[in-house]
């Protein structure tokens, strides 16, 4: 039950990180699009949005590895046998 319960879970989260790709690359190209087209935004502020973007990455990458590193736990404790289906709490 736990393997199946974590490979549901695993499932799910690289269904998201699909999703969370795509959706980055298209905000991507978005910026990208008004930064060459849009005549609005000054070379200052431009940067800083290139810098708060850069940073925002950086953070999500670190997040992203958070997480895989917890699941590969997870996947540790699992084949361990640290949780065994139908063990009861005394």
């Amino acid at each position: 039950m736990n393997k199946e319960m974590l490979k549901f879970w695993k499932a799910q989260w690289e269904a998201y990180l699909k999703t969370f790709f795509a959706m980055q690359e298209q905000g991507e190209r978005m910026l990208e699009l008004m930064f060459s087209q849009g005549g609005a935004m000054q070379d200052e502020s431009k940067k800083m949005m290139k810098d708060w973007t850069a940073k925002s990455k950086k953070m999500q990458k670190m997040y992203l590895d958070m997480v895989d590193a917890n699941f590969r736990k997870l996947e540790e404790m699992v084949e361990s046998g640290v949780w065994t289906e139908g063990k009861k709490r005394s």
